[in-house]
């Protein structure tokens, strides 16, 4: 058998891919699913461990192929809520940050691209800009990383958030992908539904995921409920209006019978008035959805007329907000001390 002179990194292609090179090798389909299983099942990255696979099979892989997911490069552990932030390393050099948040439903929060381009005030991962997409396996990868790491203690994690660095819908192929890898029977089997993608509204994104059928659920960073003050804190707004916005959701919740998550960032003096309250009360009738709030994160080059919101204010709001909403919860904030928490990620763990 001819082999490629430059290895290629077999690790985002697709199960079906996998078995149509193995079928042509080996004349064996399976031997693909089983190579399938052994990256996105057992994380292997040496092809001479896949002991069910042919020697003759093993040797063409090691010398066309390479195995690289991120590797876990730095740890932080928030001393005051056991929040742990990973500083994951990619096969180009780039960095990304991924989070474990414990709790009653441990989580992984992952990351979509490195930086991003969208510049939302409240976001210290817009400050980087956009450096690339990632890949379906960079995507993925992050799972594996932070699952092989967990098993080194007692944690194990439920579900999967798309909150981490950038914007998912912007890499939206790559992300469905990635999912797919971490949610086949020969992968890890999680389940779609304890995954949630969340998009600061580029509407596009969400009629797709919505005609997909795909069980995975859907949040939507909102922040204000008024256009005007919407666009000055999330500028992706000017293209993506409220109002073209709230279709797109009631759409998808239309399509998908789902109800939907709006996240909404308090930030003092700027969002969290009453007359936001109102705003946003009137933003979401006739549309499925329940709501979380959260408070703002200060961080080192974030804007300095930005802070976080009093508790009186956040009482306030709540109170205003339920019970004419179906669904509120302040969600807490986890790992602020070591910059992992909503809006706090941007490899701030790397070396100089």
């Amino acid at each position: 058998m001819s082999v490629t002179p430059d290895k290629r990194d077999i690790t985002d292609s697709s199960l079906g891919e996998m078995e149509s090179l193995a079928g042509e090798l080996t004349g064996k389909r399976f031997a693909g699913r089983q190579l399938f299983s052994w990256i996105h099942r057992h994380h292997t990255s040496d092809f001479s461990e896949m002991t069910n696979l042919s020697k003759e099979f093993r040797s063409y892989l090691n010398e066309a192929y390479t195995i690289k997911l991120p590797d876990v490069e730095q740890t932080q552990e928030s001393g005051i809520d056991g929040t742990k932030k990973y500083l994951l390393s990619l096969r180009d050099g780039e960095n990304i940050e991924t989070v474990f948040i414990p709790g009653r439903r441990n989580t992984i929060c992952v990351s979509s691209q490195v930086g991003c381009p969208l510049g939302c005030r409240f976001c210290l991962t817009g400050t980087m800009k956009l450096k690339r997409n990632l890949t379906p396996s960079e995507i993925a990868g992050q799972i594996y990383a932070v699952d092989e790491m967990l098993k080194q203690g007692t944690d194990a994690f439920q579900n999967i958030v798309f909150m981490g660095m950038g914007e998912p819908f912007l890499n939206h192929d790559a992300v469905m992908a990635g999912i797919d890898m971490i949610c086949d029977d020969l992968g890890m089997g999680i389940a779609m539904k304890r995954i949630t993608i969340s998009t600061v509204g580029i509407i596009p994104g969400i009629y797709r995921l919505a005609d997909s059928h795909s069980k995975v659920r859907l949040a939507v960073s909102l922040h204000a409920a008024d256009n005007d003050l919407r666009t000055e804190i999330v500028p992706v707004n000017r293209k993506y209006p409220l109002y073209e916005l709230k279709e797109a959701m009631q759409y998808y919740t239309q399509q998908t019978g789902e109800r939907l998550t709006l996240e909404y960032c308090l930030i003092g003096g700027i969002n969290d008035s009453i007359s936001c309250a109102k705003d946003l009360v009137t933003f979401i009738h006739g549309l499925s959805c329940k709501i979380n709030l959260i408070r703002y994160n200060p961080a080192p080059g974030l804007p300095d007329d930005f802070a976080g919101p009093s508790e009186e204010s956040v009482q306030a709001f709540m109170d205003y907000l339920y019970p004419r909403c179906p669904a509120v919860t302040l969600r807490k904030s986890m790992g602020s001390d070591i910059l992992a928490a909503c809006g706090q990620l941007a490899n701030s763990t790397a070396k100089s």
